[in-house]
């Protein structure tokens, strides 16, 4: 099972675009509209960033699930 230490080490190997969606959605907790509003970007932006960002994260942890 992957410790928060794997994960966060995982995280930071995710190209910066989707490292920072990621943060500011899933550890900062704001919602799509203030991770946007932050970036400076849309709401679609975000929302594309964070699911690629996710699938990105899930196949670099994928190691350490096999066998779970």
């Amino acid at each position: 099972r992957a410790s928060s230490a794997v994960v966060r080490a995982r995280i930071e190997e995710l190209p910066e675009q989707y490292r920072v969606v990621l943060l500011l959605r899933d550890i900062e907790e704001l919602d799509t509209e203030e991770t946007a509003a932050v970036l400076r970007t849309t709401n679609a932006a975000v929302k594309t960033r964070l699911h690629r960002a996710r699938q990105a994260l899930r196949t670099l942890l994928e190691p350490y699930f096999v066998g779970t």
